[in-house]
């Protein structure tokens, strides 16, 4: 059985998700956990909200991989089946991450400090992980690419997809998972078997191409 202070945990972040932070009350997480509301329960495991949804984020932080598969292959057969688990992969982390992804719309502004937290702590060091993943993939041959601009397109994407079908409880265009998972390893494939000519990177993309990440080191 979870203990007290991890049924606060996974209430709180689940009603900071839902409504926001603002509009969910102690009283309203202390019931949600089994406790009686209005006693002030939650107070002897955490000082204030904000010390719950700090501690929340940071297991979400410290818990789970980058959705980077191991990519062992450069045959297009099996690197689109390698891509299409990575994207998976990635889709599931924010099933993980469903709490902290909706709160992001709904109030975790007002937390300046947690917000960059989550922005380098979570989407930067996966977009690190995205652009490394790439950039190994591409070889010698793919040196004038900003692939660092084109993990963010990748990113965004899932994020964006994924968000949609949280929203409406699937996707509302009707374009199910796998077909999304298939079309986002399709392009990389093609992008990586013809790399288009972008011109010189950027001095700050080559940093963050070249910059060691978690996973990589």
């Amino acid at each position: 059985m979870a203990s007290t202070r991890d049924r606060l945990l996974a209430e709180g972040m689940r009603l900071f998700g839902e409504q926001g932070y603002a509009s969910t009350s102690v009283a309203q997480i202390e019931a949600a956990a089994g406790l009686s509301p209005g006693s002030g329960s939650m107070y002897k495991h955490f000082r204030s909200k904000k010390e719950l949804l700090a501690e929340g984020m940071e297991r979400l932080l410290s818990g789970g991989r980058t959705p980077v598969a191991q990519l062992g292959s450069r045959d297009p057969a099996a690197l689109a089946a390698q891509l299409t688990a990575a994207a998976r992969a990635g889709l599931r982390r924010m099933d993980e991450d469903r709490d902290l992804s909706r709160l992001l719309f709904r109030g975790l502004d007002a937390f300046p400090d947690l917000l960059a937290r989550f922005g380098d702590g979570e989407i930067g060091r996966f977009h690190r992980a995205i652009t490394a993943m790439l950039t190994e993939l591409a070889g010698d041959g793919g040196e004038t690419v900003d692939w660092a601009a084109i993990a963010v397109v990748l990113q965004g994407a899932t994020a964006h997809y994924w968000l949609l079908a949280d929203l409406f409880d699937r996707h509302p265009t009707g374009v199910d998972e796998d077909r999304f998972v298939a079309a986002a390893a399709s392009l990389v494939v093609a992008l990586l078997a013809g790399p288009p000519s972008a011109g010189p990177v950027p001095a700050e993309a080559a940093r963050q191409i070249h910059e060691p990440t978690e996973g990589t080191r």
